[in-house]
């Protein structure tokens, strides 16, 4: 994964993002070489990587058993696209 894939991914959010609460079977079929998985902001404690409109990109890393999130590109094999909660509710 690179930096490059992250801003085309960040802006794709952008553009479709706005009318679903689940964009991840679009960025499937957009990116088909990326796992994409879509959490609740809530259900993600880290810093993310990205914000894209209603959304924040964090990085996983899922080499072991146990599925990490990570910052580092040359680990990073799946993305986690993450609702954030609406402010005021």
């Amino acid at each position: 994964m690179s930096e490059s894939d992250l801003d085309r991914i960040a802006a794709s959010l952008g553009r479709i993002g706005a009318g679903s609460d689940n964009p991840v079977a679009a960025l499937r079929e957009r990116f088909s070489g990326l796992k994409f998985v879509y959490l609740d902001a809530g259900e993600v404690e880290g810093r993310s990587v990205r914000s894209a409109g209603r959304f924040e990109l964090y990085l996983l890393d899922t080499r072991e058993h146990c599925p990490v999130l990570t910052d580092d590109l040359a680990v990073a094999n799946a993305v986690v696209v993450a609702l954030r909660k609406e402010q005021g509710l």
